[in-house]
Protein backbone atom coordinates (compact mmCIF):
# COMPACT_ATOMS: atom_id res chain seq x y z
CA UNK A 1 0.00 0.00 0.00
CA UNK A 2 1.44 3.35 -1.11
CA UNK A 3 2.29 5.90 1.76
CA UNK A 4 -0.59 8.36 0.39
CA UNK A 5 -3.14 5.07 0.31
CA UNK A 6 -2.49 4.67 3.88
CA UNK A 7 -2.83 8.11 5.20
CA UNK A 8 -6.20 8.03 3.58
CA UNK A 9 -6.72 4.68 5.06
CA UNK A 10 -5.33 5.96 8.46
CA UNK A 11 -8.29 9.11 8.47
CA UNK A 12 -11.11 6.55 7.33
CA UNK A 13 -10.60 4.04 10.20
CA UNK A 14 -10.20 6.77 12.66
CA UNK A 15 -13.44 8.38 11.53
CA UNK A 16 -15.32 5.28 11.91
CA UNK A 17 -13.85 4.27 14.90
CA UNK A 18 -15.72 4.17 18.40
CA UNK A 19 -11.83 5.19 19.44
CA UNK A 20 -11.72 8.07 17.57
CA UNK A 21 -12.76 10.63 20.63
CA UNK A 22 -10.41 8.70 22.86
CA UNK A 23 -7.40 9.51 20.26
CA UNK A 24 -8.59 12.72 20.00
CA UNK A 25 -8.64 13.12 24.02
CA UNK A 26 -5.14 11.95 24.50
CA UNK A 27 -3.48 14.39 21.53
CA UNK A 28 -4.89 17.84 23.73
CA UNK A 29 -4.37 15.78 27.01
CA UNK A 30 -0.53 15.44 25.67
CA UNK A 31 -0.42 19.14 24.48
CA UNK A 32 -1.88 20.82 27.14
CA UNK A 33 0.81 18.87 28.87
CA UNK A 34 3.93 19.73 26.81
CA UNK A 35 2.42 23.37 27.47
CA UNK A 36 2.27 23.25 31.04
CA UNK A 37 6.18 21.76 30.89
CA UNK A 38 7.10 25.02 29.32
CA UNK A 39 5.74 27.44 32.12
CA UNK A 40 6.92 25.13 35.28
CA UNK A 41 9.83 26.55 37.30
CA UNK A 42 10.80 23.32 38.80
CA UNK A 43 12.83 21.33 36.77
CA UNK A 44 11.71 17.96 38.20
CA UNK A 45 8.40 19.05 37.77
CA UNK A 46 9.16 19.94 34.04
CA UNK A 47 10.46 17.05 33.24
CA UNK A 48 7.66 14.34 34.62
CA UNK A 49 5.15 16.33 32.82
CA UNK A 50 6.43 16.54 29.80
CA UNK A 51 6.95 12.88 30.02
CA UNK A 52 3.27 12.53 30.75
CA UNK A 53 2.66 14.04 27.79
CA UNK A 54 5.22 11.80 25.85
CA UNK A 55 3.12 8.78 27.49
CA UNK A 56 -0.22 10.00 26.24
CA UNK A 57 1.25 10.48 22.48
CA UNK A 58 2.37 6.94 22.86
CA UNK A 59 -1.27 5.64 23.80
CA UNK A 60 -2.31 7.32 20.87
CA UNK A 61 0.08 5.99 18.52
CA UNK A 62 -0.74 2.72 20.21
CA UNK A 63 -4.59 3.05 19.88
CA UNK A 64 -4.69 4.30 15.88
CA UNK A 65 -2.43 1.20 14.79
CA UNK A 66 -5.00 -0.37 17.09
CA UNK A 67 -8.16 0.72 14.93
CA UNK A 68 -6.48 0.51 11.90
CA UNK A 69 -8.16 -2.64 9.71
CA UNK A 70 -6.15 -1.86 6.82
CA UNK A 71 -3.88 -4.87 6.19
CA UNK A 72 -0.22 -5.03 5.03
CA UNK A 73 0.35 -1.47 6.49
CA UNK A 74 4.38 -0.07 5.58
CA UNK A 75 3.82 2.84 7.96
CA UNK A 76 2.75 -0.23 10.58
CA UNK A 77 6.03 -1.91 9.87
CA UNK A 78 8.53 0.40 9.75
CA UNK A 79 7.40 1.63 13.11
CA UNK A 80 7.42 -1.64 14.58
CA UNK A 81 11.03 -2.62 13.20
CA UNK A 82 12.24 1.12 14.27
CA UNK A 83 11.12 0.11 17.83
CA UNK A 84 12.39 -2.80 17.51
CA UNK A 85 15.90 -1.58 16.50
CA UNK A 86 16.32 1.12 19.23
CA UNK A 87 15.31 -1.33 21.98
CA UNK A 88 17.87 -3.72 20.72
CA UNK A 89 20.53 -0.30 21.25
CA UNK A 90 19.37 1.69 23.90
CA UNK A 91 18.97 -1.41 26.35
CA UNK A 92 21.47 -3.37 24.89
CA UNK A 93 24.91 -1.13 23.13
CA UNK A 94 25.15 2.28 24.84
CA UNK A 95 24.52 0.41 28.74
CA UNK A 96 27.11 -0.64 28.17
CA UNK A 97 29.08 2.16 25.95
CA UNK A 98 31.34 3.13 29.21
CA UNK A 99 33.15 -0.41 28.53
CA UNK A 100 34.05 0.74 24.70
CA UNK A 101 35.26 3.94 26.10
CA UNK A 102 37.20 2.81 28.72
CA UNK A 103 39.15 0.95 25.83
CA UNK A 104 38.88 3.51 23.36
CA UNK A 105 40.32 6.58 25.68
CA UNK A 106 42.88 4.46 27.85
CA UNK A 107 41.19 5.49 30.57
CA UNK A 108 42.21 4.02 33.93
CA UNK A 109 40.87 4.26 37.29
CA UNK A 110 41.49 7.24 39.54
CA UNK A 111 41.66 5.59 42.57
CA UNK A 112 45.44 4.77 43.05
CA UNK A 113 46.17 8.98 41.96
CA UNK A 114 43.31 9.73 43.69
CA UNK A 115 41.83 8.15 46.20
CA UNK A 116 39.74 10.74 48.02
CA UNK A 117 37.48 10.94 44.94
CA UNK A 118 36.66 7.40 44.99
CA UNK A 119 35.57 7.36 48.18
CA UNK A 120 33.57 10.53 47.79
CA UNK A 121 31.07 9.27 44.46
CA UNK A 122 31.49 5.77 46.36
CA UNK A 123 28.79 7.58 49.00
CA UNK A 124 26.96 8.78 46.33
CA UNK A 125 26.35 5.91 43.85
CA UNK A 126 27.47 2.72 42.80
CA UNK A 127 30.15 3.97 40.12
CA UNK A 128 33.77 3.82 38.75
CA UNK A 129 36.27 6.89 38.15
CA UNK A 130 38.23 7.03 35.63
CA UNK A 131 40.75 9.49 34.41
CA UNK A 132 42.33 9.61 30.57
CA UNK A 133 44.90 11.65 29.14
CA UNK A 134 43.25 15.07 27.27
CA UNK A 135 44.15 18.50 28.52
CA UNK A 136 40.78 19.77 27.43
CA UNK A 137 38.99 19.86 31.40
CA UNK A 138 36.03 17.85 30.65
CA UNK A 139 33.45 15.12 32.79
CA UNK A 140 31.06 12.61 32.00
CA UNK A 141 29.10 9.83 32.74
CA UNK A 142 28.45 6.40 31.06
CA UNK A 143 26.61 3.29 32.10
CA UNK A 144 28.65 3.33 35.81
CA UNK A 145 31.67 5.22 35.35
CA UNK A 146 32.63 8.59 35.91
CA UNK A 147 35.18 9.91 32.76
CA UNK A 148 37.02 12.59 33.91
CA UNK A 149 40.35 14.26 32.09
CA UNK A 150 43.46 15.22 33.49
CA UNK A 151 43.14 18.54 32.05
CA UNK A 152 39.79 19.07 34.32
CA UNK A 153 42.36 18.00 37.33
CA UNK A 154 44.10 20.50 36.68
CA UNK A 155 41.64 23.56 36.85
CA UNK A 156 39.56 22.92 39.66
CA UNK A 157 40.33 22.82 43.15
CA UNK A 158 38.70 20.22 45.56
CA UNK A 159 35.57 21.81 46.32
CA UNK A 160 34.96 22.40 42.95
CA UNK A 161 35.97 18.86 41.76
CA UNK A 162 33.42 17.61 44.06
CA UNK A 163 31.00 19.85 42.86
CA UNK A 164 31.88 18.19 39.24
CA UNK A 165 31.76 14.79 40.77
CA UNK A 166 28.43 15.16 42.46
CA UNK A 167 26.63 16.27 38.89
CA UNK A 168 28.03 13.36 37.55
CA UNK A 169 26.84 11.01 39.84
CA UNK A 170 23.37 12.18 39.53
CA UNK A 171 23.44 11.37 36.09
CA UNK A 172 24.30 7.71 37.37
CA UNK A 173 22.24 7.37 40.11
CA UNK A 174 19.62 7.99 37.35
CA UNK A 175 20.93 5.40 34.42
CA UNK A 176 18.46 3.06 35.50
CA UNK A 177 15.33 5.36 33.95
CA UNK A 178 17.75 6.84 31.61
CA UNK A 179 17.33 4.33 29.12
CA UNK A 180 13.42 4.19 29.48
CA UNK A 181 13.52 7.56 28.99
CA UNK A 182 15.11 7.65 25.39
CA UNK A 183 13.00 4.94 24.52
CA UNK A 184 10.17 6.84 25.01
CA UNK A 185 11.49 10.04 23.74
CA UNK A 186 12.79 7.66 20.14
CA UNK A 187 8.99 6.48 20.69
CA UNK A 188 7.30 9.57 20.78
CA UNK A 189 9.53 11.48 18.11
CA UNK A 190 10.00 13.83 21.08
CA UNK A 191 12.52 14.65 24.20
CA UNK A 192 12.97 16.81 26.78
CA UNK A 193 15.50 19.42 26.85
CA UNK A 194 18.68 18.35 27.67
CA UNK A 195 19.60 21.32 29.83
CA UNK A 196 16.63 20.00 32.31
CA UNK A 197 18.90 16.77 33.19
CA UNK A 198 21.77 19.39 33.94
CA UNK A 199 19.58 21.67 35.94
CA UNK A 200 18.37 19.10 37.99
CA UNK A 201 22.04 16.90 38.39
CA UNK A 202 23.20 20.78 38.97
CA UNK A 203 20.53 21.14 42.28
CA UNK A 204 22.19 17.54 43.71
CA UNK A 205 25.35 19.00 43.12
CA UNK A 206 24.92 22.15 45.04
CA UNK A 207 23.16 20.21 48.08
CA UNK A 208 26.29 17.17 48.13
CA UNK A 209 29.01 19.91 47.75
CA UNK A 210 27.83 23.52 47.84
CA UNK A 211 26.46 25.93 45.44
CA UNK A 212 29.94 28.57 45.41
CA UNK A 213 31.53 25.39 44.76
CA UNK A 214 29.07 24.41 41.78
CA UNK A 215 29.36 28.07 40.70
CA UNK A 216 33.06 28.01 40.77
CA UNK A 217 33.70 25.29 38.89
CA UNK A 218 31.31 26.03 36.09
CA UNK A 219 32.91 29.64 35.72
CA UNK A 220 36.51 27.94 35.14
CA UNK A 221 34.87 25.68 32.80
CA UNK A 222 33.00 28.23 31.06
CA UNK A 223 35.84 30.34 30.19
CA UNK A 224 38.34 27.35 28.83
CA UNK A 225 35.12 26.78 26.01
CA UNK A 226 34.02 30.35 25.58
Amino acid sequence: MKLLGEINCFGQCLRLSEFASFIALLIVVSIAMLAASLMLRNPKQRIMTFVSAQVCVLLAIAATFYVMNCSEMLSIYLYSGYVVVSTIIIFGVLRHYDRILVRRLDARPIAPLMKWTQDFVDRLTSATIYYYDSAVPRAFASGRSIFVSLGLLEVLNEDELKAVLAHEAWHIRSNSRTPYLKQLALMTFSQPKKSELENLADVFAAEIAGSEALSSARDKLDKVFI
